[in-house]
């Protein structure tokens, strides 16, 4: 097996969204801007002669591998409501490594079908991996829990945590090798859409502003500081340093 090169691991930054797995999308392009996010990438992801091995390090405090050929990837249609097959733009072809890591999940939730919380199962959809929170998936990748601010909590925005998320943002900002998914509610704000995950890009303290990544779309989404408390539900992920 050879793991997934730096080059490789690059791509995976601003990789499209196609199927309902913001979470997961945006996680892995989320620990891409972390020099131990990239090696944990680079550990967990490998080569084989016929597809991917993709380790996961946490599932209930064991290590498992999961073997995807290139036929199970392939297997993984994106289709409308109806299960029709909806055409990809060969402008923005499915990244393969995400494809693999959908197909590992599929396997995953198989064999552990408490690890989609329950309000996830709520939500319809074609593949047993869309709909999951982003918190379970970075633990389960990387072996370790991230930080958890209001992912769980019953609000909507991160106004009852202001203070909270405020230091958060600073220190994101004098630490940029950081990993982070920020997610909303319910309600639409500007460019920010209804229940989706962004990875994080950047934030700039001294003027109070934060840069998004949605998947979906392949836009930037700036946010002042107060626009994100307003606006945002949660925020999970990793400083460099817990990733050790």
């Amino acid at each position: 097996m050879k793991p997934i090169g730096l080059e490789e691991i690059h791509t995976l930054k601003h990789s499209i969204q196609y199927f309902q797995d913001c979470y997961l999308v945006s996680a892995v392009g989320a620990l891409t801007k972390s020099p131990n996010g990239r090696k944990i990438l680079s550990e967990n992801i490998a080569h084989t002669a016929d597809g991917f091995r993709i380790k996961f390090r946490n599932i209930n405090g064991q290590n498992k591998d999961y073997f995807i050929t290139q036929k199970e990837s392939d297997d993984l249609i994106y289709m409308d409501k109806y299960f029709n097959p909806i055409p990809i733009d060969s402008k923005f072809p499915h990244n393969p490594i995400i494809k693999a890591l959908e197909a590992a999940m599929n396997k995953l939730l198989k064999d552990y079908p408490s690890k989609k919380p329950w309000i996830c199962r709520l939500a319809k959809c074609h593949e047993r991996f869309e709909f999951n929170k982003p918190s379970g998936f970075f633990e389960m990748f990387t072996g370790k829990k991230p930080i958890n601010l209001n992912e769980n909590g019953i609000s909507l925005n991160l106004k009852s945590k202001e203070n909270s998320a405020k230091n958060l943002f600073d220190e994101i900002s004098e630490n940029p090798d950081s990993s982070f998914v920020f997610g909303t509610a319910f309600g639409f704000y500007k460019y920010l859409s209804n229940v989706h995950c962004y990875s994080l890009q950047k934030v700039d303290k001294n003027n109070d502003i934060i840069e998004l990544f949605d998947h979906r779309r392949q836009i930037n989404i700036k946010l002042t500081y107060q626009e994100a408390i307003k606006h945002i539900k949660f925020i999970v992920g990793y400083f460099d340093k817990d990733l050790t």
